[in-house]
């Protein structure tokens, strides 16, 4: 979890690591208000705490025009996270900022399933005895997040998602690796043993 101090001194930051700021959105969200005006804040991060934070956080982003409807209405429960993202994507943000990084979202997300394609195939090619040994959980949450993509997406803000929202695919995204380092330390203080043997895997 990042500490107080730290959360403080990264959301004043203009340069903030984008990622470290979703991960003070999630865990400390006194902070959420603080995140969505940071320039680091990228729109599906704002998209995130327009619907999930708390009363401070919507009321500032609405403010600047975010809310949940303006990026294309809440999640559904049988909507999966990353549908919801996409669809709100498609509508232009409200501020020249936030016109800036839809270009440069819409130029990732070309390119993003070569690069999960990638990811799994390097993922494959890295450990195929271990990965063939390894016991995918089946999937049980209600937003559509799958074993594979928890193995293999390059999605910082996805594998956040599937942390928090499909806790039966912990361990895929412990085995995932691109996963971030800080959320690597957060799933080793679980306890779960089925994530401490996927922790032992990237050993």
């Amino acid at each position: 979890m990042v500490d107080y101090d730290a959360a403080v001194a990264a959301v004043q930051d203009p340069n903030a690591d984008p990622i470290l700021l979703a991960k003070i959105a999630y865990e400390n969200p006194e902070f959420g208000a603080n995140v969505a005006v940071n320039p680091r804040c990228y729109p599906g991060l704002k998209r995130w705490i327009a619907e999930f934070g708390d009363e401070r956080a919507r009321e500032t982003l609405a403010q600047y025009g975010f809310t949940a409807d303006a990026f294309g209405g809440p999640v559904q429960d049988q909507e999966a996270p990353e549908q919801a993202a996409q669809q709100a994507a498609e509508q232009q943000p409200a501020d020249a900022y936030a016109a800036d990084q839809y270009a440069a979202a819409q130029q990732t997300a070309a390119a993003q399933p070569a690069a999960v394609q990638s990811a799994a195939d390097q993922y494959a090619a890295q450990q195929p005895a271990a990965q063939a040994a390894f016991e995918e959980p089946v999937a049980t949450n209600p937003y559509g997040f799958t074993a594979e993509q928890a193995l293999t997406t390059t999605d910082q803000m996805q594998i956040a998602q599937i942390a928090q929202y499909a806790p039966e695919l912990r361990a895929c995204i412990a085995r995932n690796p691109n996963t971030y380092p800080a959320l690597i330390e957060w799933l080793g203080q679980l306890g779960d043993p089925a994530i401490n043997a996927a922790l032992a895997f990237r050993q």
